[in-house]
């Protein structure tokens, strides 16, 4: 009995020492990944304020931090907050209805004596993203309406996005209202709320280029003021604005170039929509007298309590919306789904409304109070405030949450998507996966990285650039590296 005792002692010991060991290996390990980033970030070469925090997703273990409680700008980085709170408070088979109303009845002839009213609830993708052309979601419906009997329309085609606010352009600057990225955010979206353009030059210097305008409407009248040019130099540009729904086209673009693609966005997305979809009706064969116009002439809404939608138009699940936000970047799709969640909490259906319920959302799942300060969901506006501490919290819910896979597959990743293209040399497809940004100045990345024998959240923000982010990107690409090996 003395000497079972003392195997039973020893073999008990030696667990204790096993298991110690192993402990000790791994935080030697994670101190020696630890060492690797820090050496790597050691050789950035520009001047900045560089944030980083790295967690185990196994063991809740932090790997590596630096100011990982600094408030930092974080650009698109915004939108992993945007779309994990849209998740939370909609869930992943969220859809949208865009409405059409009759005010009216058709009568035996096909005649409407009245208005016919698009009402729109948020759809970001009512356009050619999924489609052959931008025009085919209203040539459905067109044809539904002639299937129904429809064939004249007495009064007017009226654009309703009264279902937001009318705060359409964001607290970003001034100097991005004519670009793509800051279009117009309007609870009826048509096309990305921008006209594209593109741009052919002529066959000689001094000749105008030639213009193909999508989707075609006469919504816009382009005025064409550029020229073609002989040198290298392109600087052709367009915009909009001023009172007016024209567009100004100037600048030079180069006679070598095959083509420029502009994206221009328009003032008054509800009347882009109506004039389209007008437009639509009119060239499959149905009349209308009246004229498109938004809603800004009526009080309230233009549907009338009780009136029944004609036809309503579902949008795609918010598991295929995400990956357009995530993948693609697209703020106006951010905005559109923060406005989204500040009208279905509750807390209005505005910027202030959205961002409310994003950071009541992150108080609810733990993240500290004083490390969050988001002012939009795109990450365009430049005083939005996060710490990395709280993106790998975030990161670190969500990968823990019923739409961990939906979250996961919004997200960029090596081997399927372009904008992580420099990383396929360095970690194998599939193994990596994050949301970008920048701003000027800034620089961001964070997301998952899936190791041998460990997976990770991580979170890489820099402020203060002032050169560029070459070497930046070589740092992310080579960390990321270092978390696929492990």
């Amino acid at each position: 009995m003395r000497k079972t005792g003392i195997n039973v002692f020893i073999l008990f010991f030696l667990l204790i020492l096993t298991a110690s060991s192993g402990i000790a290996a791994e935080t030697s390990s994670f101190e020696t990944l630890a060492a690797r980033i820090d050496s790597i970030l050691g050789e950035v070469a520009e001047n900045c304020t560089i944030a980083v925090k790295v967690v185990s997703l196994d063991s809740g273990e932090t790997v590596y931090e630096r100011n990982a409680r600094r408030l930092m700008v974080p650009a698109s980085n915004t939108k992993l907050f945007t779309t994990a709170a849209a998740l939370n408070y909609l869930g992943p088979d969220f859809t949208v209805n865009t409405s059409f109303y009759l005010r009216g009845d058709i009568d035996e002839r096909g005649n409407l004596d009245g208005d016919l009213i698009i009402y729109g609830r948020g759809d970001p993708n009512i356009s050619g993203r999924f489609t052959e052309h931008p025009t085919e979601i209203f040539d459905q419906v067109v044809d539904d309406l002639k299937s129904l009997g429809l064939r004249e329309i007495k009064g007017d085609i009226i654009g309703d996005d009264s279902y937001f606010d009318s705060c359409y352009y964001g607290p970003w600057p001034a100097a991005d209202s004519q670009k793509w990225y800051a279009a117009r955010v309007s609870a009826l979206s048509f096309n990305d709320n921008c006209i594209d353009i593109c741009v052919v030059p002529g066959n000689a210097p001094g000749q105008k280029p030639r213009i193909k305008e999508s989707p075609e409407s006469s919504y816009a009248r382009i005025i064409n003021q550029a020229n073609t040019t002989s040198r290298r130099n392109n600087s052709v540009w367009a915009a909009s604005g001023g009172g007016s729904s024209d567009v100004q086209l100037r600048g030079r673009i180069w006679m070598g170039k095959k083509e420029e693609l502009l994206n221009v966005p328009v003032e008054t997305p509800a009347l882009f929509t109506a004039t389209v979809f007008k437009e639509s009706l009119q060239r499959k064969g149905i009349k209308v007298h009246g004229r498109a116009r938004e809603l800004e002439e009526e009080l309230g809404s233009a549907v009338p309590p009780g009136l029944d939608p004609i036809i309503n138009w579902r949008s795609l699940p918010f598991s295929e919306m995400i990956k357009v936000v995530n993948k693609r970047s697209q703020n106006l799709h951010a905005e559109l789904l923060l406005k989204q969640i500040g009208l279905r909490t509750g807390r209005g259906a505005s910027f202030e409304g959205g961002t409310r319920a994003i950071h009541e959302f992150t108080q609810k799942i733990g993240l500290p109070v004083e490390d969050i300060d988001l002012h939009d969901g795109s990450g365009l506006c430049r005083t939005n405030q996060v710490t990395v501490h709280s993106v790998t919290g975030l990161l670190e819910y969500m990968d823990k949450s019923p739409w961990r896979s939906v979250y996961r597959e919004s997200l960029a990743t090596v081997g399927s998507d372009e904008s992580l293209q420099s990383m396929v040399t360095m970690v194998p497809p599939g193994r990596v996966m994050g949301k970008t940004g920048s701003l000027k100045g800034v620089f961001a990345f964070s997301g998952y990285a899936d190791g041998e024998t460990e997976n990770f959240a991580f979170s890489i923000v820099a402020n203060g650039l002032k050169n560029g982010s070459y070497s930046l990107k070589r740092a992310r690409d080579r960390i990321c590296r270092e978390l696929v090996r492990y």
